[in-house]
Protein backbone atom coordinates (compact mmCIF):
# COMPACT_ATOMS: atom_id res chain seq x y z
CA UNK A 1 0.00 0.00 0.00
CA UNK A 2 1.43 3.50 -1.23
CA UNK A 3 0.60 7.22 -1.27
CA UNK A 4 2.42 8.52 -4.06
CA UNK A 5 0.58 12.29 -4.12
CA UNK A 6 1.29 12.31 -0.68
CA UNK A 7 4.55 11.25 -0.48
CA UNK A 8 5.25 13.74 -3.45
CA UNK A 9 4.08 16.38 -1.45
CA UNK A 10 5.93 15.83 1.77
CA UNK A 11 9.23 15.48 0.24
CA UNK A 12 8.96 18.09 -2.55
CA UNK A 13 6.38 19.87 -1.51
CA UNK A 14 5.22 23.38 -4.43
CA UNK A 15 5.45 26.90 -2.78
CA UNK A 16 1.75 26.42 -2.09
CA UNK A 17 -0.38 23.83 -1.00
CA UNK A 18 -3.67 24.22 -2.29
CA UNK A 19 -7.27 23.19 -1.16
CA UNK A 20 -7.35 20.79 -4.72
CA UNK A 21 -4.15 19.24 -3.33
CA UNK A 22 -5.80 18.83 -0.01
CA UNK A 23 -8.97 17.30 -1.58
CA UNK A 24 -6.75 14.94 -4.09
CA UNK A 25 -4.93 13.49 -1.28
CA UNK A 26 -8.33 12.86 1.24
CA UNK A 27 -9.10 10.95 -2.09
CA UNK A 28 -6.33 9.43 -2.27
CA UNK A 29 -6.70 8.00 1.06
CA UNK A 30 -10.34 7.26 0.82
CA UNK A 31 -10.04 4.58 -2.44
CA UNK A 32 -7.28 2.82 -0.57
CA UNK A 33 -10.39 1.47 1.43
CA UNK A 34 -11.82 -1.64 -0.73
CA UNK A 35 -15.20 -1.17 -1.85
CA UNK A 36 -16.57 -4.19 -3.82
CA UNK A 37 -19.59 -2.21 -4.88
CA UNK A 38 -22.39 -3.50 -7.60
CA UNK A 39 -21.37 -5.53 -9.97
CA UNK A 40 -22.74 -4.33 -13.65
CA UNK A 41 -23.42 -0.56 -12.28
CA UNK A 42 -22.20 2.31 -14.18
CA UNK A 43 -20.79 3.96 -10.89
CA UNK A 44 -17.49 3.90 -9.36
CA UNK A 45 -15.92 3.83 -6.08
CA UNK A 46 -14.53 7.36 -6.50
CA UNK A 47 -17.85 8.72 -7.12
CA UNK A 48 -18.82 6.88 -3.91
CA UNK A 49 -15.73 8.15 -1.87
CA UNK A 50 -16.33 11.99 -2.76
CA UNK A 51 -20.44 11.83 -1.86
CA UNK A 52 -18.72 10.24 1.46
CA UNK A 53 -16.02 12.92 1.97
CA UNK A 54 -18.62 15.33 1.26
CA UNK A 55 -20.61 14.42 3.56
CA UNK A 56 -17.84 14.48 6.56
CA UNK A 57 -16.03 17.96 6.33
CA UNK A 58 -19.53 18.84 6.78
CA UNK A 59 -20.38 16.45 9.49
CA UNK A 60 -23.55 16.03 7.58
CA UNK A 61 -25.88 13.00 5.96
CA UNK A 62 -25.08 10.93 2.19
CA UNK A 63 -28.63 12.00 1.80
CA UNK A 64 -28.17 15.24 2.35
CA UNK A 65 -25.31 15.20 0.31
CA UNK A 66 -27.12 13.80 -2.54
CA UNK A 67 -30.06 16.27 -2.59
CA UNK A 68 -28.09 19.31 -2.60
CA UNK A 69 -25.92 18.35 -5.43
CA UNK A 70 -26.17 18.50 -9.40
CA UNK A 71 -23.53 15.83 -10.03
CA UNK A 72 -23.91 12.62 -7.69
CA UNK A 73 -25.84 9.72 -7.70
CA UNK A 74 -28.68 9.34 -5.28
CA UNK A 75 -28.72 8.08 -2.12
CA UNK A 76 -30.10 4.74 -2.66
CA UNK A 77 -26.95 4.16 -5.74
CA UNK A 78 -24.49 5.20 -2.80
CA UNK A 79 -25.94 3.37 0.13
CA UNK A 80 -25.77 0.31 -1.64
CA UNK A 81 -22.62 0.41 -2.78
CA UNK A 82 -21.47 1.14 1.25
CA UNK A 83 -23.19 -1.61 1.95
CA UNK A 84 -21.04 -3.68 0.18
CA UNK A 85 -18.27 -2.77 2.85
CA UNK A 86 -16.59 -5.66 4.32
CA UNK A 87 -15.89 -5.25 7.76
CA UNK A 88 -12.38 -6.97 8.43
CA UNK A 89 -10.87 -5.79 5.05
CA UNK A 90 -12.20 -2.75 5.68
CA UNK A 91 -10.70 -2.33 9.52
CA UNK A 92 -7.43 -3.56 8.20
CA UNK A 93 -7.29 -0.69 5.30
CA UNK A 94 -8.38 1.86 7.85
CA UNK A 95 -5.41 1.01 10.22
CA UNK A 96 -3.11 0.07 7.45
CA UNK A 97 -3.58 3.84 5.92
CA UNK A 98 -3.29 5.41 9.48
CA UNK A 99 0.41 3.83 10.21
CA UNK A 100 1.08 4.63 6.55
CA UNK A 101 0.62 8.34 7.74
CA UNK A 102 1.92 8.04 11.18
CA UNK A 103 5.28 6.68 10.03
CA UNK A 104 5.90 9.67 7.91
CA UNK A 105 6.56 11.54 10.53
CA UNK A 106 7.69 9.26 13.13
CA UNK A 107 11.17 8.08 13.98
CA UNK A 108 11.72 4.76 13.73
CA UNK A 109 14.27 4.21 15.69
CA UNK A 110 13.26 6.19 19.06
CA UNK A 111 10.86 4.01 21.50
CA UNK A 112 7.45 5.56 22.06
CA UNK A 113 4.96 6.44 25.20
CA UNK A 114 1.15 4.82 23.53
CA UNK A 115 -1.70 5.97 24.58
CA UNK A 116 -4.98 3.97 24.90
CA UNK A 117 -8.48 5.27 24.90
CA UNK A 118 -12.35 3.86 24.71
CA UNK A 119 -14.59 6.18 22.16
CA UNK A 120 -18.15 5.84 22.94
CA UNK A 121 -20.40 6.64 19.79
CA UNK A 122 -24.21 7.01 20.75
CA UNK A 123 -26.32 5.34 19.02
CA UNK A 124 -30.08 5.84 18.17
CA UNK A 125 -32.61 3.72 16.75
CA UNK A 126 -32.14 -0.18 16.23
CA UNK A 127 -29.17 -1.69 14.91
CA UNK A 128 -28.31 -4.46 12.14
CA UNK A 129 -26.70 -6.80 15.34
CA UNK A 130 -27.75 -6.06 18.84
CA UNK A 131 -24.51 -7.83 20.36
CA UNK A 132 -22.92 -5.32 18.64
CA UNK A 133 -23.95 -2.30 20.92
CA UNK A 134 -22.69 -1.74 24.39
CA UNK A 135 -24.15 0.48 27.20
CA UNK A 136 -23.43 3.54 28.56
CA UNK A 137 -24.99 5.98 30.78
CA UNK A 138 -27.01 8.37 29.64
CA UNK A 139 -26.19 10.86 26.77
CA UNK A 140 -27.67 12.50 24.10
CA UNK A 141 -31.08 10.93 24.77
CA UNK A 142 -29.47 7.55 24.59
CA UNK A 143 -27.62 4.50 26.83
CA UNK A 144 -26.87 2.02 23.40
CA UNK A 145 -23.52 3.48 21.83
CA UNK A 146 -20.89 1.71 19.38
CA UNK A 147 -17.44 1.92 21.41
CA UNK A 148 -14.13 1.97 19.50
CA UNK A 149 -10.94 1.36 21.26
CA UNK A 150 -8.10 3.62 20.14
CA UNK A 151 -4.45 3.76 20.46
CA UNK A 152 -2.33 7.31 19.87
CA UNK A 153 0.79 8.80 20.16
CA UNK A 154 2.32 11.86 21.24
CA UNK A 155 4.91 13.62 18.13
CA UNK A 156 5.85 16.70 19.00
CA UNK A 157 2.47 18.00 21.00
CA UNK A 158 0.56 16.36 18.25
CA UNK A 159 -1.71 13.54 18.80
CA UNK A 160 -1.25 10.89 15.45
CA UNK A 161 -3.88 7.74 15.74
CA UNK A 162 -1.76 4.26 15.36
CA UNK A 163 -4.82 1.89 15.46
CA UNK A 164 -8.44 1.48 15.97
CA UNK A 165 -10.42 -1.46 17.03
CA UNK A 166 -14.92 -1.69 17.78
CA UNK A 167 -15.19 -2.84 20.88
CA UNK A 168 -18.67 -5.18 20.27
CA UNK A 169 -21.07 -5.59 23.44
CA UNK A 170 -19.49 -9.12 24.46
CA UNK A 171 -16.15 -7.59 24.44
CA UNK A 172 -14.62 -7.21 27.08
CA UNK A 173 -11.74 -4.32 27.47
CA UNK A 174 -8.95 -6.81 27.67
CA UNK A 175 -9.94 -8.50 24.57
CA UNK A 176 -9.96 -4.96 22.71
CA UNK A 177 -7.15 -3.75 24.04
CA UNK A 178 -5.08 -7.11 22.91
CA UNK A 179 -6.48 -6.69 19.56
CA UNK A 180 -5.19 -3.04 19.23
CA UNK A 181 -1.67 -3.59 20.93
CA UNK A 182 -1.48 -6.15 18.80
CA UNK A 183 -1.94 -3.86 15.51
CA UNK A 184 0.38 -1.35 17.75
CA UNK A 185 2.92 -3.88 17.90
CA UNK A 186 3.63 -4.32 14.02
CA UNK A 187 5.14 -0.30 14.48
CA UNK A 188 8.71 -0.52 13.72
CA UNK A 189 9.64 1.19 17.11
CA UNK A 190 9.60 -0.24 20.53
CA UNK A 191 6.43 0.71 23.37
CA UNK A 192 8.33 2.27 26.17
CA UNK A 193 5.25 3.10 28.30
CA UNK A 194 1.16 2.89 27.80
CA UNK A 195 -0.76 5.32 29.50
CA UNK A 196 -4.89 5.12 30.00
CA UNK A 197 -7.29 6.05 31.80
CA UNK A 198 -8.85 4.80 34.95
CA UNK A 199 -10.66 2.09 32.61
CA UNK A 200 -7.63 -0.07 32.53
CA UNK A 201 -7.79 -0.22 36.38
CA UNK A 202 -9.18 -3.88 36.07
CA UNK A 203 -6.76 -7.03 36.67
CA UNK A 204 -6.95 -8.90 33.79
CA UNK A 205 -6.52 -5.37 31.95
CA UNK A 206 -3.56 -4.44 33.59
CA UNK A 207 -2.38 -8.19 32.94
CA UNK A 208 -2.75 -7.67 29.11
CA UNK A 209 -1.03 -4.05 29.16
CA UNK A 210 1.83 -5.66 31.14
CA UNK A 211 2.42 -8.04 28.62
CA UNK A 212 3.45 -4.86 25.52
CA UNK A 213 4.66 -2.43 27.96
CA UNK A 214 4.65 -1.13 31.96
CA UNK A 215 1.28 1.07 32.70
CA UNK A 216 0.46 3.80 34.37
CA UNK A 217 -2.91 5.12 34.89
CA UNK A 218 -5.30 6.55 37.97
CA UNK A 219 -6.48 3.91 40.13
CA UNK A 220 -10.30 3.79 41.39
CA UNK A 221 -11.40 4.15 45.35
CA UNK A 222 -13.39 1.97 46.74
CA UNK A 223 -11.07 -0.77 48.78
CA UNK A 224 -10.94 0.76 52.40
CA UNK A 225 -6.91 -0.51 52.17
CA UNK A 226 -6.74 2.13 49.02
CA UNK A 227 -9.21 4.66 50.27
CA UNK A 228 -6.64 5.15 53.43
CA UNK A 229 -3.81 5.24 51.60
CA UNK A 230 -5.23 8.05 49.51
CA UNK A 231 -6.51 9.82 52.15
CA UNK A 232 -2.37 10.63 53.67
CA UNK A 233 -2.02 14.07 53.94
CA UNK A 234 1.57 13.86 51.99
CA UNK A 235 2.60 12.54 48.66
CA UNK A 236 4.50 8.96 48.79
CA UNK A 237 5.03 6.26 47.11
CA UNK A 238 3.57 2.50 48.24
CA UNK A 239 1.90 -0.83 46.75
CA UNK A 240 -1.35 -2.05 46.53
CA UNK A 241 -3.27 -5.26 45.27
CA UNK A 242 -6.25 -5.29 42.90
CA UNK A 243 -8.26 -8.80 42.76
CA UNK A 244 -6.59 -10.25 45.68
CA UNK A 245 -7.17 -13.87 46.24
CA UNK A 246 -8.68 -14.19 42.37
CA UNK A 247 -7.33 -14.92 38.85
CA UNK A 248 -6.55 -12.00 37.87
CA UNK A 249 -4.37 -10.84 40.83
CA UNK A 250 -2.23 -8.21 40.44
CA UNK A 251 0.20 -6.26 43.04
CA UNK A 252 1.32 -2.63 42.02
CA UNK A 253 3.41 0.22 42.65
CA UNK A 254 0.78 2.83 44.17
CA UNK A 255 2.02 6.51 43.67
CA UNK A 256 -0.27 8.77 45.51
CA UNK A 257 0.07 12.72 44.80
CA UNK A 258 -1.20 15.03 47.67
CA UNK A 259 -2.01 18.86 45.55
CA UNK A 260 -4.35 21.49 46.60
CA UNK A 261 -7.58 22.28 44.88
CA UNK A 262 -7.15 25.78 44.77
CA UNK A 263 -10.26 26.85 43.91
CA UNK A 264 -10.78 24.28 41.14
CA UNK A 265 -14.51 23.40 40.43
CA UNK A 266 -15.14 25.36 43.68
CA UNK A 267 -13.24 22.87 45.73
CA UNK A 268 -10.86 23.62 48.20
CA UNK A 269 -8.33 21.63 50.49
CA UNK A 270 -6.16 18.84 49.72
CA UNK A 271 -6.09 16.93 46.39
CA UNK A 272 -4.85 13.26 46.34
CA UNK A 273 -4.75 11.22 43.41
CA UNK A 274 -3.22 7.88 43.50
CA UNK A 275 -2.16 5.91 40.14
CA UNK A 276 -0.96 2.42 39.21
CA UNK A 277 2.85 3.39 38.14
CA UNK A 278 4.72 0.72 36.71
CA UNK A 279 7.69 1.03 35.90
CA UNK A 280 8.00 4.43 37.63
CA UNK A 281 9.65 2.94 41.23
CA UNK A 282 12.30 5.33 41.21
CA UNK A 283 9.76 8.30 40.29
CA UNK A 284 8.57 10.78 42.78
CA UNK A 285 4.31 11.28 43.20
CA UNK A 286 4.66 14.48 41.59
CA UNK A 287 6.61 13.18 38.52
CA UNK A 288 4.26 10.50 37.75
CA UNK A 289 1.25 12.60 38.09
CA UNK A 290 3.02 14.66 35.01
CA UNK A 291 3.91 11.65 33.04
CA UNK A 292 0.34 11.04 33.31
CA UNK A 293 -0.86 14.56 32.21
CA UNK A 294 0.97 14.19 29.35
CA UNK A 295 -1.78 12.20 28.05
CA UNK A 296 -4.88 14.13 29.62
CA UNK A 297 -3.56 17.51 28.30
CA UNK A 298 -4.02 16.43 24.57
CA UNK A 299 -7.36 13.82 24.79
CA UNK A 300 -9.42 17.05 23.44
CA UNK A 301 -7.11 17.47 20.58
CA UNK A 302 -7.26 13.78 19.64
CA UNK A 303 -11.31 13.42 19.25
CA UNK A 304 -11.12 16.12 16.48
CA UNK A 305 -11.96 13.38 14.53
CA UNK A 306 -15.32 13.50 15.10
CA UNK A 307 -15.52 17.28 13.42
CA UNK A 308 -15.53 15.35 10.34
CA UNK A 309 -17.54 12.44 11.34
CA UNK A 310 -20.48 12.08 8.18
CA UNK A 311 -24.05 11.76 10.00
CA UNK A 312 -26.09 8.72 9.57
CA UNK A 313 -29.17 6.94 10.48
CA UNK A 314 -28.09 3.42 8.90
CA UNK A 315 -28.41 0.69 11.45
CA UNK A 316 -25.52 -0.93 9.75
CA UNK A 317 -22.41 -1.03 12.24
CA UNK A 318 -19.91 -1.55 9.12
CA UNK A 319 -20.98 1.54 7.81
CA UNK A 320 -20.93 3.44 10.79
CA UNK A 321 -17.17 2.09 11.57
CA UNK A 322 -16.35 2.87 8.34
CA UNK A 323 -17.26 7.10 8.99
CA UNK A 324 -15.70 7.05 12.02
CA UNK A 325 -12.54 5.84 10.13
CA UNK A 326 -12.84 8.26 7.58
CA UNK A 327 -12.62 10.88 10.67
CA UNK A 328 -9.88 9.29 12.34
CA UNK A 329 -8.20 9.17 8.63
CA UNK A 330 -8.70 12.92 7.58
CA UNK A 331 -7.64 13.97 10.97
CA UNK A 332 -4.38 12.29 11.04
CA UNK A 333 -3.90 13.65 6.97
CA UNK A 334 -4.26 17.15 8.69
CA UNK A 335 -1.75 16.92 11.27
CA UNK A 336 0.80 14.54 8.96
CA UNK A 337 0.36 18.05 6.20
CA UNK A 338 0.74 20.30 8.97
CA UNK A 339 4.17 19.42 10.01
CA UNK A 340 5.49 17.70 7.37
CA UNK A 341 4.55 20.62 4.57
CA UNK A 342 3.67 23.59 6.53
CA UNK A 343 5.41 24.16 9.14
CA UNK A 344 8.92 26.22 9.37
CA UNK A 345 12.01 24.39 10.16
CA UNK A 346 13.41 26.93 13.15
CA UNK A 347 16.56 25.64 15.65
CA UNK A 348 15.00 23.64 18.34
CA UNK A 349 12.25 22.26 15.88
CA UNK A 350 9.38 23.37 13.70
CA UNK A 351 7.28 26.19 14.40
CA UNK A 352 3.45 24.70 13.42
CA UNK A 353 1.75 27.01 11.18
CA UNK A 354 -1.03 29.17 13.52
CA UNK A 355 -3.89 29.48 10.40
CA UNK A 356 -4.14 25.59 9.55
CA UNK A 357 -7.27 24.79 12.08
CA UNK A 358 -8.85 21.38 11.30
CA UNK A 359 -12.36 22.31 10.51
CA UNK A 360 -12.88 26.09 10.16
CA UNK A 361 -9.55 25.47 7.07
CA UNK A 362 -8.59 21.80 6.50
CA UNK A 363 -11.88 20.47 6.32
CA UNK A 364 -13.96 23.72 4.86
CA UNK A 365 -11.23 23.97 1.88
CA UNK A 366 -11.86 20.50 0.95
CA UNK A 367 -15.73 21.47 1.02
CA UNK A 368 -14.99 24.43 -1.16
CA UNK A 369 -13.41 22.34 -4.05
CA UNK A 370 -16.06 19.26 -3.68
CA UNK A 371 -19.16 21.50 -3.99
CA UNK A 372 -17.85 23.13 -7.30
CA UNK A 373 -16.81 19.85 -8.86
CA UNK A 374 -20.34 17.96 -7.45
CA UNK A 375 -22.20 20.88 -8.21
CA UNK A 376 -23.92 22.09 -5.48
CA UNK A 377 -27.15 23.75 -5.56
CA UNK A 378 -26.47 27.11 -4.29
CA UNK A 379 -30.33 27.87 -2.29
CA UNK A 380 -31.65 30.71 -0.33
CA UNK A 381 -34.71 30.08 1.93
CA UNK A 382 -37.09 32.90 0.95
CA UNK A 383 -39.78 34.05 3.48
CA UNK A 384 -42.62 32.32 1.33
CA UNK A 385 -44.18 35.75 1.58
CA UNK A 386 -42.20 38.57 -0.20
CA UNK A 387 -43.97 42.30 -0.31
CA UNK A 388 -47.57 43.00 0.37
CA UNK A 389 -49.21 43.60 -3.74
CA UNK A 390 -49.16 47.28 -4.27
CA UNK A 391 -46.37 47.82 -2.00
CA UNK A 392 -43.95 48.76 -4.98
CA UNK A 393 -41.42 51.74 -3.69
CA UNK A 394 -40.32 52.29 -6.90
CA UNK A 395 -40.26 48.98 -7.87
CA UNK A 396 -41.35 48.27 -11.18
Amino acid sequence: MRLPKLKRIITDPDEFLSDGQLKSLSMELLELIPLDGIEGSPLDSEQIMEVVLRAAVDTTSVNAVTENTEDTPDRKAVMDWLHTLEKESMLDAVNDVLALLAMTVLDRERSRTICLDFMDNPFHGYPDDEDEIRRMKARDGTTKCHCYCTAFVLAQGKPLTLAIEPVDGDDSKADAVERVLARVEQYPFETEQILMDRAAYAGELIGVLRETAPPVFPVKTGKDSLREKLSAPASHMTEETICEGKEHEQTYPLAVNVTYHNGDRGKSGLKQIGYAAYGLKDRTPHQVAAIYNHRSRIEKSYEKFREARALTTTPSTTIRLFYVGVGFLLEQLWVVVEWAVLARPRRGGRALPVGFAFSAVFLHGIERVLDEELGWKQKRRTNGEGLPSGYDHGLG
